[in-house]
């Protein structure tokens, strides 16, 4: 029988290593740009909502570029950026 204290180290050993797992950015999503700037987007086309899920670290940025390259979009008006809860607004812009 496994002991309470292997238990704990194997729960606390996955849960930090679920913790660290990255966000890869697809193919093409390096090329999304971010904005705060409204005047950036007033010729461009809405095409959807991105939003990093709470919680998500470091990759909350990757995240919202690979939602908005899913999206056709090559802008994201940026309307909270709160390291790892990045959302806003994706576009497609000429």
């Amino acid at each position: 029988m496994i002991s309470n204290f292997r238990v704990a180290v194997l729960i606390t050993l996955t849960a930090g290593t679920a913790a660290c797992t990255t966000v890869t950015l697809a193919p093409g999503a390096d090329r999304v740009r971010l904005t705060v700037n409204a005047t950036d987007i007033s010729s461009c086309r809405a095409v959807g909502s991105v939003k990093a899920p709470q919680g998500s670290g470091l990759d909350g940025e990757p995240t919202i570029r690979n939602q908005a390259l899913g999206l056709g979009a090559n802008v994201i008006f940026v309307t909270r950026n709160i390291t790892g809860s990045e959302e806003g607004v994706a576009y497609n812009c000429p």
